[in-house]
């Protein structure tokens, strides 16, 4: 992670005065109270994306429309707060869980994926649960892949998915509709949820969920990586972070479990990254993906264009993996899914470039880059952001990988049973 203070350069570059220092007032003298100057704050946010962010540049929203759109609101702003949710909603236009604009609100939507339990999408008219997490608030309610989702707080499906955007993004595209549908089922910060659901067999019910975030909160207790014994023998090991990839604990943690999993005759290994939503650090993924390779190899290449857009200079680089012990030679599989978020995404591409695991599962996270955390000073926001764009070791942007052997879902079927643990078996035999 990075941090940049950019006060006083944008002050500079965008003309703003800067407070006279002690020497300047005369004794006994207040300072009047500068006026709160909504465009500059908004300039300051906007040169941030335009420098920092590695994301900025994309073909699937038009980026110069939505920040022409949200320059002439945030204008208007009367103060930072005004301002700071014109700035948080324009951030969820870029539909990047990487990209968040706080301090947050109990009135914001909870984060996506870490404070999520649904993923959804439009789908033949109608707004469909994707997938659902295994043992959260949805899934213990009855909440199944297929079910349809009728109304959000008593607001129609399309009208409730459009509302984390608000005036911001008066049209939004297919996919901005999709995820203003996920943040909307999965709720505010603070607050319950009431979904309005028809399953799979025509049966209308009205649910009611607490909040996602505290739920999230009350993972945090957790083993740092838990492992279990799957198969009709019991010999194949499933090993699987908890959320746990920034917490470099769990680097001792994963060894154990290695050796306790090789210790008991294990003749197969399932990676088990499905729980993986809150991001982490190189030094723990590596140290995961080290075990099952016996060389040292690439495993994620990064891009960072703010160096090159500052001094026309690319700057591109390839991070390796050693081998680490316990080796594991054997047959392994890494499951993923909507909730593999981040780190978890790198591990899986690592996986895929320096072993030779299988991979199994549906689009991940989808957590743009390596995150960068800045302070915007003229709005008193905080922003996160992808800062470096990263790739699969071939050149494939690590938000396009696409799984060895596809399913969706990959947490829940629609029965309730692991639709990615039976696949694994099932290539395992």
């Amino acid at each position: 992670m990075r941090s940049f203070a950019l006060g006083c350069l944008v002050f500079a570059s965008l003309g703003v005065s800067v407070p006279a220092t002690a020497q300047d007032v005369s004794a006994g003298s207040a300072q009047p109270e500068a006026a709160f100057d909504a465009a500059a704050a908004w300039g300051e946010f906007e040169q941030l994306l335009r420098g920092r962010y590695a994301y900025i540049e994309r073909d699937d929203i038009d980026v110069e429309a939505q920040l022409k759109r949200s320059r002439a609101l945030a204008a208007r702003a009367p103060d930072k707060a005004a301002l700071r949710r014109i700035m948080h909603r324009t951030a969820l236009t870029f539909m990047d869980p990487h990209l968040i604009v706080g301090p947050f609100e109990d009135d914001d939507y909870a984060i996506v994926m870490t404070a999520a339990d649904l993923d959804a999408r439009f789908h033949d008219g109608g707004a469909m649960i994707v997938d659902v997490r295994r043992g959260s608030p949805a899934f213990d309610a009855g909440l199944r892949p297929g079910d349809e989702v009728l109304s959000i707080g008593g607001k129609p499906a399309n009208s409730a998915a459009r509302a984390p955007f608000v005036e911001v993004l008066p049209d939004p595209t297919a996919a901005q509709l999709d995820y203003g549908l996920t943040l909307a089922v999965n709720g505010r910060r603070r607050g319950e949820r009431t979904l309005e659901i028809r399953s799979a067999k025509g049966q209308t019910r009205t649910v009611e969920l607490g909040s996602t975030r505290d739920w999230a909160n009350s993972l945090r207790e957790r083993d740092l990586v838990d492992l279990s014994f799957v198969g009709t023998g019991g010999d194949v090991a499933v090993l699987t972070p908890l959320n746990s990839l920034g917490d470099n604990g769990t680097i001792t943690a994963f060894d154990a479990a290695m050796k306790e999993a090789i210790g008991a005759g294990a003749r197969a290994i399932i990676l088990d990254m499905r729980e993986t939503p809150s991001g982490g650090n190189t030094e723990v993924g590596r140290s995961i993906i080290g075990h099952f390779t016996n060389r040292v190899s690439p495993y994620q290449m990064h891009r960072i264009p703010a160096f090159e857009r500052e001094f026309t200079v690319p700057r591109q680089f390839v991070e390796y993996v050693f081998p680490r012990e316990p080796y594991f030679g054997g047959p392994v599989v890494v499951l993923h899914g909507r909730w593999t978020g981040s780190m978890g995404e790198g591990i899986v591409i690592g996986m895929d470039a320096a072993t030779r695991a299988t991979t199994i599962g549906s689009n991940m996270g989808d957590l743009l880059g390596g995150l960068w955390n800045e302070q915007v000073e003229l709005s008193g926001a905080r922003v996160d952001l992808g800062g470096e764009a990263l790739f699969h070791v071939d050149g494939t942007p690590r938000e396009d990988y696409v799984a060895a052997i596809p399913i969706e879902p990959a947490s829940t079927g629609a029965d309730g049973s692991d639709p990615g643990i039976a696949r694994a078996l099932k290539e395992l035999e």
